[in-house]
């Protein structure tokens, strides 16, 4: 009896591991990447882009404005919060809910206003001078100017909301932090490292 649920057992694990492989990307045996496609017909995306491509069309180039298709700038600042959130919980408690949500929404507020401030003043230069960046959404002309600075505003308002939630230490480091956020767009004009500048 044992034997059997336990080759069922094992069966459903392969078949879901199969699954799993194939909407990653790769071949069960062989772990390389593959560029075909999956069992289904589709080719394996990541799951930011695909919840961008599933939001509403009006809203998707916003989103695409804060690389929310590509979160690799939010996943940069909320991991530290999350480790030092879960340094600083007392031993055999879970790290504090409203921190790690409350940084959590500020690690995709602040790369979001970077970006934007990014395109904003960069959106002739990507749309003649880069071909990588000639599609994004002010270059492109999604999303106007005007709208993405209306849309500045708007994340900047919610990351000071968040910000005040904070002590007055966290409050003048993060004030201080504003000032990298506005000049790192601009190293790129003065240097081939700007990531440099940013770290």
């Amino acid at each position: 009896m044992l034997g059997a649920a336990g080759a069922g057992l094992v069966r459903r694990l392969r078949a879901g591991t199969q699954v799993w492989l194939w909407g990653s990307g790769l071949h069960a045996g062989d772990w390389r990447p593959s560029a075909g496609r999956g069992p289904l017909g589709r080719r394996p995306s990541l799951p930011a882009a695909a919840i961008v491509n599933s939001a509403p069309r009006p809203l998707q180039p916003y989103l695409r404005l804060i690389r929310l298709d590509k979160p690799i700038g939010t996943w940069l600042l909320y991991l530290p919060c999350t480790w030092s959130i879960g340094l600083a919980a007392e031993p055999g408690c879970f790290p504090d809910w409203y921190m790690l949500s409350l940084l959590g929404t500020g690690a995709v507020l602040m790369p979001g206003a970077g970006c934007t401030i990014n395109d904003m003043w960069d959106q002739d230069y990507d749309k003649k001078k880069v071909d990588s960046t000639a599609n994004r959404p002010v270059a492109a002309g999604d999303i106007s100017t005007f709208q993405s600075f209306v849309f500045l505003g708007g994340q900047l308002t919610l990351a000071l909301r968040v910000l005040l939630c904070l002590n007055y230490y966290s409050i003048a480091l993060g004030a201080a932090s504003l000032l990298l956020v506005f000049t790192y767009p601009l190293m790129k004009r003065i240097t081939y490292w700007p990531q440099l500048a940013l770290g």
